[in-house]
């Protein structure tokens, strides 16, 4: 069910990403929201799990807003404090879901799980009407093909592995915090809480670096911390200090999103932003996919490897990624 969604999500980014250059951002970006609104709804009335994959497929494809509000924020933000907007809007993503779990728990807990499911459809749909409410941004009068230069597809062509080195070591995070960091079931949720904690804050920290210092030290800073990071909990056993450190600055994971999607702002027309972005998330979507399967196939040989394989990549992957945002920076003049 949830590889069926997930597919539907990988083959709406482009569409979404077309249609938005030429409709509206904001126009699509509420649809997303609807589409996912009536999606959770659905499984409301649900007695039969065969009845899922509808509203799974419709749920899924929201994620297809992701590139979208890039594309927004970028149009509507001035390019000296770009990282630092997609910083705090990534960050946001990220607080929700250390507020939402919580909270979608407690309801579940005391009203059952479809009052939390009709919720969730209920805050998707409240979602969808604030988007629609926010500025209009006028589209670019320019057409013309979709060109952006060379330097785009060579970073579409590194994405896939940068997106598989950011999924590696967290997989099977739950399972290792379980079983190896010997942490107990009623404590694992606060752990999990961490990295997203961790992902909010670092990812603001790294749009505010890249700003001021540049989007190249920004994404080798991101990629240094992963690997602290990656090092830190093969070596902190069940020292419980120790782990929620490394959970906690695990959350560079996607701290180097917001550096990316800034420095591609630069690249791409501004006329085909969303498409831009939507390619760009469709290869990142096919690579976090194949991470997770090769997460698994690494656990299994060894539980410390997935972190071994991120500390040993991170920063290679991240030198050759701004390698070429520096040339085509330097290029284009704004080095």
């Amino acid at each position: 069910m949830f590889g069926v969604g997930n597919l539907v999500a990988v083959l709406c980014f482009v569409p979404a990403g077309y249609l938005a250059d030429r409709l509206g951002r904001r126009r699509l970006i509420s649809a997303a929201w609807i589409c996912s609104a009536i999606g959770v709804a659905s499984f409301v009335p649900l007695s039969d799990w065969h009845g899922a994959f509808v509203g799974s497929a419709l749920y899924w494809s929201s994620t297809a807003a992701l590139p979208l509000i890039i594309a927004y924020v970028t149009s509507i933000a001035s390019r000296a404090q770009l990282g630092r907007a997609l910083g705090l809007v990534l960050a946001a993503y990220f607080a929700g879901n250390i507020v939402g779990a919580p909270v979608a728990g407690l309801i579940a807990a005391s009203a059952g799980y479809r009052a939390a499911v009709a919720v969730a459809a209920i805050v998707f749909a409240v979602s969808a009407g604030l988007t629609f409410a926010l500025r209009t941004v006028p589209p670019h009068p320019e057409r013309g093909p979709f060109r952006p230069p060379r330097a785009f597809w060579v970073l579409l062509a590194l994405t896939p592995f940068a997106a598989m080195l950011s999924i590696v070591s967290l997989a099977f995070i739950p399972v290792y915090l379980h079983d190896i960091a010997a942490i107990p079931l009623e404590r694992l949720g606060l752990y999990l809480a961490l990295i997203s904690l961790g992902a909010a804050a670092l990812a603001i920290a790294a749009g505010n670096f890249a700003d001021h210092i540049g989007a190249v030290p920004a994404l080798i800073t991101s990629a240094a911390v992963l690997t602290f990071a990656s090092v830190l909990i093969a070596l902190s056993g069940r020292s419980e200090p120790l782990v929620a450190l490394a959970a906690l600055l695990l959350g560079a994971t996607q701290a180097a999103n917001p550096v990316v999607a800034s420095a591609v702002e630069r690249i791409i027309p501004p006329a085909r932003a969303a498409l831009g972005y939507a390619t760009y998330q469709t290869a990142f979507a096919l690579g976090f996919g194949g991470g997770g399967t090769i997460a698994g196939f690494l656990y299994d040989a060894d539980p410390l490897l997935p972190f071994i394989a991120t500390a040993a990549l991170a920063l290679p992957i991240a030198t050759v990624v701004g390698v070429v945002i520096a040339r085509e920076a330097r290029y284009a003049g704004f080095a």
